[in-house]
């Protein structure tokens, strides 16, 4: 009977502290705001696969066109350039020579969906892209399910909020 008991109690205490994950909510918005660029994330130069990239001294006045991919759960929960945890469920995404972090206006050009997101990591190292989008602006963006898209990217000026 004390077995029974000590059994019951054991299984009591295990479902009382079971934890209740929920899914994470990707309706949020990011809102540009100053910051000082990372001493971490910004050499004038860094070598990727054999090939070297510059990082622009000023995110001011940069607009493109280009295709953007994205990154999900392979970097989830990793640092990013700016020695910040990766969460893929931010608006947040990655760009190989714009200082970082800085904020940009991303514009799907096939659906016109547009967000910001706040770039604060390098990437993509894929030829012929531009952006690397965290799943929650792909998904925003409506990028997800195929993977890659052509987009608008042109960045904010903070101070001028």
């Amino acid at each position: 009977m004390t077995h029974i008991k000590f059994l019951i109690i054991l299984i009591f205490l295990s479902l009382c502290s079971c934890t209740v994950i929920k899914k994470k909510n990707i309706n949020h918005k990011v809102i540009p705001k100053v910051e000082k660029y990372s001493k971490y994330g910004n050499p004038k130069s860094y070598k990727v696969f054999g090939k070297r990239y510059y990082t622009k001294r000023t995110h001011i006045g940069y607009s493109e066109e280009g295709i953007a991919s994205w990154y999900g759960k392979k970097f989830h929960g990793r640092l990013t350039s700016t020695r910040e945890i990766y969460n893929m469920y931010k608006l947040t995404a990655a760009h190989k020579s714009l200082p970082i972090p800085c904020y940009a206006k991303v514009t799907n050009l096939s659906n016109k969906k547009s967000i910001v997101v706040r770039i604060n990591d390098r990437g993509p190292f894929k030829k012929g892209r531009i952006i690397d989008l965290s799943y929650a602006a792909a998904k925003k963006l409506g990028i997800v399910s195929k993977g890659i898209a052509r987009v608008h990217v042109e960045t904010i000026d903070a101070r001028n909020n």
